[in-house]
Order: structure tokens, then C-alpha cells, then sequence
């Protein structure tokens, strides 16, 4: 895995992406851009006094938005956090009554937009060196920690994000 893009720029805000330990009872962060990834943080809204591209450099790739949903070990699981940030923000199978992000799709460039965010949001399984490895199906969350554990079990650690949010990234 390439080295993570230097974001939170506060070193002391860096959490290890695969680490069960230590983070507190709020699932860390983490954005992906292309095959690399950023440290792990705490707050997802905390304001450093710049904007993302001063860590991220623009690019032709999408920046997906991750919360952590549970780390495993040699097989087992280590510890899970729930997914607050809207576990499913955008799953393809069903389409809840009252969500915003199905009323807006119902025609032309709104509809095209919705369907790559639905693509490129989901389950996300992370090892050393994997950053991200998707289920069949990647809104399944028993798939995802199962394939997660299997991926503990080859590599002895992996960790199970969940991506809420995409963003073109050019």
C-alpha cells in the first residue's frame, strides 16, 4: 500500500486505519483517493484551516469518504462501531421512501450521477497491502465481515469500512 496521503495535517489526529485499539467509542475516518488512502481521524468535521487539495492533490479520481465499521484479527473480530453517517447512503437493491438521493434521480444527468455514487459508495475491506477490496455485493454487510475476516486470516489484520460518500476529484 502506498503511503497515505498526509491528511489530518495535525499528526496527533492520525490514527492507524487498521487499528482496533485506542480509537475512542466513535468509528474513525478515512478517504480514499485511487489505490491510496489518508490516515485515520477522528473528526470528519474538523476544520484545519485549508481546503482538502492542500493534502489531496486534484487529480482524474473520485475521493470516497469512509467510516470504520469493524476490525478483525487472524479470523476473529477484534471490535465493531455502528455506521451513524447513513448505512446505506446509496443502496442500488432498495429504495427507501423519503431519501433525498433517490427522490432527485428521476431523470437525465441526476439519475447518471446518482448511479456512479452508488457504485463507487458501499463496503470496503482493508489489509497492509490491500486498501480495498470489494464484496460481490458491496452494500451486504454479512459479506463484507465475512470477507474481512477471511482477509484477516490470510494477512493477520483487516479492517471493514464503509463508504458513505463519493466525490469527483478534478
Amino acid at each position: 500500500m502506498e503511503d497515505p496521503y498526509p491528511y489530518p495535517p495535525v499528526e496527533a489526529d492520525r490514527i492507524d486505519p487498521l487499528s482496533g485499539e485506542g480509537d475512542g467509542e466513535t468509528a474513525p475516518y478515512l478517504i480514499y483517493g485511487w489505490r491510496r488512502t489518508t490516515y485515520a481521524f477522528a473528526d470528519p468535521d474538523k476544520d484545519y484551516g485549508g481546503h482538502l487539495v492542500q493534502w489531496i492533490p486534484m487529480g482524474y479520481m473520485v475521493l470516497r469518504h469512509a467510516q470504520k465499521v469493524a476490525v478483525y484479527r487472524d479470523g476473529e473480530g477484534v471490535r465493531e462501531w455502528p455506521v451513524p453517517r447513513g448505512e446505506p447512503l446509496v443502496n442500488p437493491s432498495r429504495s427507501p421512501s423519503g431519501d433525498p438521493s433517490y427522490d432527485a434521480v428521476s431523470s437525465g444527468s441526476a439519475a447518471s450521477h446518482a448511479a456512479w455514487q452508488r457504485t463507487a459508495c458501499g463496503y470496503l475491506v482493508m489489509t497492509r497491502s490491500v486498501p480495498d477490496r470489494r464484496p460481490q455485493d458491496p452494500y451486504d454487510r454479512a459479506e463484507a465481515m465475512a470477507m474481512a475476516a477471511e482477509a484477516s486470516r490470510a494477512e493477520g489484520l483487516a479492517a471493514l469500512w464503509y463508504v458513505y460518500r463519493a466525490e469527483n476529484w478534478h
